[in-house]
């Protein structure tokens, strides 16, 4: 059975010749009826702050439950990212490594090609040096006598 301070005041005992002092009872049940009221609404703050707190913790749950939600999206789209960023490094080591491939290729192309100017342009300047020892040596002797070829150096250069 609960007892509220209503109760307590309003409790009435039979009269009986020896026994307490009605008035010290009246006052000790007055003391104790206040204790319970100042209890009781104790009690009530309690079970009031208790229930903040309890919507408090619910939503400190719900924002940590966010939280994490927005933390693994995070570390999803950052996975993301770093997958797209590597191919994307991969792509452009590969489109390097090609272009560095072609140019290598076009550098000995253009050696190739020099080296076949520089065969032609001395078999060129060789045929223009015969035709012109020809030509003198015709000269000489249409002028009747020992023909003069240029002096011999030893050795054609490049």
């Amino acid at each position: 059975m609960r007892l509220t301070p209503k109760d307590i005041r309003e409790k009435s005992f039979n009269v009986v010749p020896v026994g307490y002092s009605r008035k010290a009872v009246r006052t000790f049940l007055e003391e104790v009826a206040d204790f319970v009221k100042e209890v009781i609404r104790e009690n009530n703050q309690l079970r009031d702050e208790l229930s903040r707190k309890d919507r408090e913790i619910e939503e400190l749950m719900a924002e940590a439950k966010a939280f994490r939600e927005a933390l693994r999206k995070l570390d999803e789209f950052s996975e993301t990212i770093k997958a797209q960023a590597e191919a994307e490094a991969r792509k452009i080591v590969e489109e390097a490594e090609k272009e560095a491939k072609a140019l290598e290729e076009d550098i000995e192309r253009l050696w190739k090609m020099r080296e076949k100017i520089r065969l032609d342009l001395r078999s060129l300047l060789l045929s223009y040096l015969e035709h012109l020892e020809e030509r003198v040596g015709d000269r000489g002797s249409s002028q009747g006598g020992a023909s003069q070829s240029p002096p011999s150096t030893g050795s054609e250069e490049d």
